[in-house]
């Protein structure tokens, strides 16, 4: 067998020794993929690299470059121009990979003990969760999969908003307006309805603001009635939340929230003080920071209210003594890459070593505009995600396949996949009729295309895995692709990108339509048919693994 460890197949290992080798040969270059298979299976543009220090054109370079390739699983090397064009054993590598892809933990990876910190979706207190709260949701539960998939312990946090002067002008509304059994129904649309009709009233009515403050006040003095009101709050907004959250497939470890760091924000802002990090404004008396090129900013205000950055900052120190992680994750949204600027600026000057990432996203675009909690323009995620199961549901009816229990998985594997197949810091433009739909780029079109490869394999009468002498195009372009799956993973946790998986899952795809159309399966002639098996049980195992760490679930019919 020429794989020389559990995850790492002879394709991937092949590739792992041109890597060596270039860097060995002071040509450190990226192994390419060649678009033709008439270009070889791996490239290395090294002649372009070694041209200058040799004294010699870069075909020359890239010759003497090659004479040094030896690996067992390389069947010849070709130079054209700077190219070194490697071309691989077909039947040989095919062996190794598929006995390694046939099985179901293919690609996973043994607990290395290491750690990562993950914060994602982090919603607000007695407010509904929109639209605009699926990529931080879906990106976050993503990644915390695919870690845990690899061996790292990823924790995830929900790190809520659960502070601020909201809460006054909330528990007046409570107290003046509150329908009871509204808010035992849909506890979250009435405190909705009675934060808007706050703001309407205060509108009319200005000295409401002035209770509001009065209320904000008693509340953080921590008085009893005020205090119970904030935690029903809360607890109510978790219950409702949860519902949401299991929808979608994601999980956490942690729930949290800013208020659990007031105290220890304001002891820290001291201590920025006394550390010559932060200075006290000679006019208003409030401990500000200056970072210099990106301004300054107020850490603890005159009268001891704390704000984001504050809270945030004693926040990461805590994830960082509790936890000991390599990395911290922040997946908030692009307005905010200011904060998280000062924050780890911050951070590295009390002395934080740790990877810290901010992935940002950008906004999610809908025909009926921009969003807006205080006037009550609210599209909310529960309805968007019933609104994407009834869609699926009605295209299943049409198909005389419907269930509900498929139609839950297609309409939702649809809005996460449409969510993560786009690169984060990109827009995305919400249309139904794009995301549901069984063809193309979609996250019905893979769920069907794993649909289809289990019917063939239940059709099968059993089979024992065999390697032709040769090895067609098309089979060899499924080969391929599973080989790289490992690769595709750890590229992912790399850049912390889930968009990576998710186009090499449609890739995976489109190729193996490609390849059943063009070669028969179960019609085949032995040893062809147990080898087109292999691949399509292979094809299986990686695509539905992939959906499960994309949140998607794989249906029993479309």
């Amino acid at each position: 067998m020429l794989g020389s460890d559990d995850y790492m197949n002879a394709f991937l290992e092949a590739k792992r020794y041109l890597d060596d080798l270039a860097a060995k040969s002071n040509a450190s270059v990226p192994v390419q993929y060649p678009p033709e298979e008439k270009m070889g299976d791996l490239a290395l543009p090294v002649g372009f690299k070694l041209a200058k220090a040799l004294r010699k054109n870069p075909q020359d370079a890239a010759s003497e470059f090659a004479e040094q390739i030896n690996h067992p699983a390389i069947q010849r090397v070709e130079v054209v121009g700077g190219y070194v064009n490697i071309f691989l054993k077909r039947a040989e590598i095919a062996r190794d990979v598929l006995q390694k892809a046939t099985q179901s933990d293919y690609g996973a990876e043994e607990a290395k003990g290491e750690r990562v910190v993950i914060d994602y979706s982090s919603i607000n207190v007695a407010k509904p969760m929109h639209v605009g709260h699926l990529r931080s949701t879906i990106l976050g539960g993503s990644l915390r999969r695919i870690y845990r998939f690899r061996g790292v312990e990823a924790v995830g946090i929900n790190y809520l908003g659960d502070i601020g002067t909201q809460f006054g002008k909330l528990i007046v509304a409570y107290k003046k307006w509150v329908d009871e059994q509204a808010l035992e129904r849909e506890p979250i649309k009435e405190l909705l309805r009675i934060y808007v009709k706050f703001h309407e009233e205060a509108e009319k009515s200005p000295e409401l603001e002035d209770e509001a403050r009065e209320a904000y006040r008693r509340l953080e003095e921590g008085e009893k009635e005020y205090v119970e009101l904030w935690k029903k709050f809360r607890e109510l907004t978790i219950k409702y939340a949860e519902k949401i959250y299991e929808m979608l497939g994601v999980e956490f470890d942690e729930i949290s929230g800013e208020s659990f760091y007031v105290e220890k924000a304001r002891e820290l802002a001291e201590t920025l003080l006394t550390m010559g990090i932060a200075e006290r404004d000679p006019e208003t008396g409030a401990i500000i920071v200056d970072f210099g090129e990106w301004g300054k900013d107020v850490i603890l205000k005159s009268d001891g209210t704390t704000l984001y950055l504050s809270r945030d900052l004693t926040a990461l120190l805590d994830r960082v003594e509790r936890y000991a992680p390599k990395k911290l994750i922040y997946v908030v949204g692009s307005e905010q890459s200011d904060h998280f600027r000062k924050l780890f600026w911050l951070a590295r000057k009390l002395g934080v070593k740790e990877e810290l990432i901010h992935v940002p996203f950008g906004l999610i675009n809908l025909p009926e505009g921009k969003m807006s909690t205080r006037r009550g323009r609210v599209i909310f995620l529960e309805d968007v995600l019933n609104k994407a199961i009834e869609l699926a549901g009605e295209e299943m009816k049409k198909r005389e396949t419907y269930n509900e229990a498929d139609a839950r998985k297609i309409g939702v594997g649809a809005v996460n996949y449409a969510i993560l197949k786009v690169e984060p810091e990109k827009n995305i433009t919400f249309q139904w009729s794009r995301i549901l739909s069984f063809e193309g780029d979609t996250g019905p079109y893979l769920q069907y295309s794993a649909v289809r490869a289990r019917k063939i394999l239940e059709k099968a009468d059993g089979w024992n895995p065999k390697i032709p002498e040769t090895v067609n195009d098309d089979e060899w372009k499924m080969i391929k692709l599973l080989a790289r799956f490992p690769e595709v993973l750890s590229d992912v946790m790399a850049k912390d990108r889930p968009h990576i998986l998710a186009r090499y899952s449609y890739e995976l795809a489109r190729t193996f339509h490609g390849f059943y159309d063009r070669n028969p399966v179960l019609q085949s002639e032995e040893p062809v048919r147990s080898f087109r098996l292999s691949i399509v049980k292979g094809f299986y195992n990686v695509l539905s693994r992939s959906l499960n760490l994309l949140l998607i679930d794989v249906p029993e019919r479309m």
